[in-house]
């Protein structure tokens, strides 16, 4: 055995193995993907034990260039930005990476601007501290307008 043919099988495993995780890492991604969007996608599932909330989709100037659903459910609790980690994705530019959290605790819904640059706006007022939430609440994030819905 030469020298070159040790080499070239010695890569040809390594070559392998290297697709093999790659491969691996697709299908990861694809049931981590699919897994986190049937979160918010289905409106009939009954999560016991967690409060539900949605928020509807209103029609704004950048509504057309954003692929924006029509609802977005929130189950207990939802981190919302322009990041791949958050619960509700919003590929817009004037959404910060973490723009705001919502949650349910004590019996009412929290919402909370996580420091965005271009700020949270409820009911016309832009706001600054944690704030409670009641149903029909106007939500501004950027550009995009949303209603919040118990």
């Amino acid at each position: 055995m030469t020298f070159y043919t040790l080499l070239s099988s010695i890569f040809s495993y390594f070559f392998t193995i290297i697709i093999y995780l790659f491969i691996f890492g697709v299908i990861r991604l694809i049931y981590l993907d699919v897994k986190k969007m049937s979160r918010f996608e289905d409106e009939s599932v009954n999560v016991s034990g967690l409060e539900t909330a949605a928020l509807r989709t209103m029609l704004s100037r950048s509504h057309a260039e954003s692929e924006l659903k029509k609802r977005y459910m929130i189950y207990g609790h939802a981190m919302i930005g322009r990041n791949k980690s958050c619960d509700i994705t919003l590929r817009e530019k004037y959404i910060s990476g973490e723009h705001v959290r919502i949650w349910h605790e004590d019996g009412e819904w929290y919402l909370e601007d996580l420091g965005s640059r271009n700020g949270t706006i409820i009911n016309g007022q832009r706001i600054r501290n944690t704030v409670i939430l009641d149903a029909q609440d106007q939500i501004t994030l950027g550009e995009l307008h949303f209603v919040f819905e118990l």
